[in-house]
Parts: C-alpha cells; sequence; structure tokens
C-alpha cells in the first residue's frame, strides 16, 4: 500500500512539472504577407529627470491586414502602438525603465509606512538572445508569435528637458 501511495505522488509531481514546461509559448513563423523593415532599439533618457527607457522601432513594408499587438525583448513585454504617416507604418514598443524611489529607514516603524514594496518582473514566455524579440499578433482568434533575430541598437537619445 506504502508503494502505490509512493508511485501516486511520484506521477502527480512529475505532471505538475511536466506543466510548467508546457508553459512556453510556441514561436510560430512570420506570417505570409508580412514584411518587416530593420529594427531598431533605442535608449532614451530625459535631461532633467530620473526618467529614462528603451523604444523599440519595428518598420513594416507591408502588412497585408496584419495587426502586431505586443512584443517581447530583454526580458520584458510592453504592448505595441501602431503609428503611421502617409505610407509609412511603424509599431513603436516603449519599455519604461522603472526609477528606484528613495527608501526611509528609520527607528520608528510609523515613518517607514510610505515605503513601498519593489516591483517583482513576471518573467517572459521565451528564452532569447540579447538581440532578439519575439512579437505577438492575431490570426483569427488565436494568438500567434514569430521571432525578430537581429535587433539593431541605435544611438542613445536625451530628451531635452520640459519646461
Amino acid at each position: 500500500m506504502r508503494t502505490a501511495i509512493n508511485i501516486l505522488v511520484g506521477i502527480m509531481m512529475m505532471s505538475a512539472f511536466s506543466q510548467c514546461a508546457n508553459s512556453r509559448k510556441a514561436i510560430s513563423q512570420k506570417p505570409d504577407g508580412l514584411e518587416l523593415g530593420e529594427v531598431v532599439s533605442e535608449a532614451w533618457t530625459m535631461e532633467s529627470s530620473p526618467e529614462s527607457g528603451t523604444n523599440l522601432f519595428i518598420p513594416v513594408t507591408s502588412a497585408n491586414g496584419i495587426f502586431l499587438d505586443s512584443v517581447f525583448y530583454k526580458g520584458r513585454r510592453t504592448a505595441l502602438e501602431k503609428v503611421q504617416r502617409g505610407s509609412y507604418l511603424v509599431y513603436i514598443g516603449r519599455f519604461m525603465d522603472s526609477s528606484k524611489p528613495d527608501i526611509v529607514m528609520h527607528a520608528d516603524p510609523r515613518k517607514e509606512a510610505g515605503n513601498r514594496p519593489p516591483e517583482i518582473r513576471k518573467p517572459i514566455p521565451f528564452e532569447l538572445a540579447e538581440d532578439e524579440a519575439v512579437v505577438s499578433f492575431k490570426e483569427g482568434d488565436v494568438v500567434k508569435y514569430f521571432k525578430i533575430p537581429h535587433v539593431k541598437e541605435g544611438k542613445p537619445v536625451v530628451n531635452p528637458r520640459k519646461e
């Protein structure tokens, strides 16, 4: 009887771990009819504030009704913003860097009450190299993903201060 219980517990543990391995998303081929230009990543900062981030530019030369939804890049995910000027179409992913707020350390715990806990990022469901991105898009009701290899690093941009 004890052996049967051990086998049952072992099977349950193996099935639990196999579900974790299956949580990875499947990457398909780039959809037919979608042609991309050179994908560029630009780091940016604000001149007079601690704000900073990265913008990922995905120019589309031919879309054929395909709408890009979100992008995974350098361990983070963000929605894509569609910008069209005449025949020029680009999707922009804006990744904001979180600034660390000041933490109050004091002998009186009431003075520490305003401290916020740190932000914990959820891991992305893909293993990517430093210069790779994955884009999600919808085909009917099904969400699919394709990989963009060789994202080019652009020059960092310093935005002038806002007055």
